[in-house]
């Protein structure tokens, strides 16, 4: 988990952790307090997101073939 310092209102957890070359670093998860901010780096997102992604093919497919 990634600590920063980015000001966030509740409502804007789950958004990108933009980095100083414009590249996402991570998601925001949660904010504690006023000045601290918790995000997942985008290391670990991703292979989360590419799993999701093959699993809803899979099953679009598996869908498909029962029709």
């Amino acid at each position: 988990v990634l600590q920063h310092d980015t000001v966030l209102q509740p409502d804007q957890c789950g958004g990108a952790l933009i980095g100083l070359h414009g590249k996402a670093v991570g998601i925001n998860i949660a904010r504690a307090g006023r000045i601290s901010t918790y995000a997942l780096p985008s290391s670990l997102v991703v292979p989360l997101i590419e799993t999701m992604k093959q699993a809803a093919e899979q099953n679009d497919q598996d869908s498909s073939d029962s029709q």
